[in-house]
């Protein structure tokens, strides 16, 4: 607003209440756009931190179990050539199946060194026979030593299936020539396809996740039952991993 002086120049008053409720409007508008920004910027943050966590714990999980997998029925050889290597007296690998999302679980027994440990801790003596049980506990991975007892060790959060298929060699070739989750003979076991879900820790999606399961995954299954969709206010992440552990033991010249 404007008034005119005696000098005849006009001079500033103040502002009209439309010139304000105008500048105010201008700053909630500016207000608005920079928390929209934030809000915005927060949520992609949030997304790309829950699924790099996800990506680890999947990985992590495979790695863990791949590791023991590899290892399975190994035997000291003897370092005298003169002596007599004494035969690999456990059971490689066995698994018990379960269709998903109930979780199979697998066992691997191999021989120690000196001061070895299996997956619980327990120190053992030297050349005995290791065992790795894994299986599932309320979303956990965890593992189960020599006494296979009530107590477990947990080793990964956030991991909701276990779905694993054993490649059969039917014809001694040290290939696996179909892949199976119930093996009429563990002998001829060569290698494991280890399917694992895993899920965010956090709510981060707008709406209850469609995703692919272990059973699509690994062919087991096909349409709509190869995927899951989380339930009504279910907002975590969720993701299948999967890998194949060749049981080097007993093939050669592989991986």
């Amino acid at each position: 607003m404007f008034a005119r002086t005696r000098h005849g120049r006009p001079g500033q008053l103040g502002l009209t209440l439309v010139e304000l409720m105008i500048a105010i409007t201008l700053g909630l508008l500016i207000l608005l756009a920079i928390g929209s920004i934030y809000i915005g910027s927060r949520q992609t943050f949030r997304m790309q931190e829950e699924n790099a966590r996800l990506q680890e714990t999947g990985r992590y999980a495979l790695e863990v179990m791949g590791r023991s997998i590899r290892q399975a029925g190994f035997w000291n050889m003897p370092i005298n050539p003169v002596a007599t290597a004494t035969a690999f007296v456990g059971t490689p690998i066995t698994g018990v199946n379960a269709a998903s999302p109930t979780p199979d679980t697998v066992t691997v027994q191999y021989d120690g060194l000196t001061g070895d440990r299996d997956c619980e801790g327990t120190v053992l003596a030297a050349n005995a026979v290791i065992t790795d049980a894994y299986s599932l506990t309320a979303n956990n991975l965890v593992c189960d030593g020599v006494d296979v007892d009530a107590t477990s060790q947990p080793l990964v959060a956030d991991i909701e299936d276990v779905q694993i298929l054993y490649g059969v060699d039917t014809n001694n070739d040290q290939s696996a020539d179909r892949y199976m989750a119930t093996p009429a003979n563990w002998a001829q076991v060569v290698s494991a396809r280890v399917c694992v879900q895993a899920r965010s820790t956090n709510n981060v999606n707008n709406a209850p996740q469609r995703f692919l399961n272990c059973g699509g995954a690994l062919g087991t299954a096909a349409g709509a039952a190869a995927f899951t969709t989380a339930g009504a206010g279910d907002l975590q992440l969720r993701r299948t991993f999967v890998a194949t552990y060749n049981l080097r033991n007993r093939v050669t010249n592989v991986p």
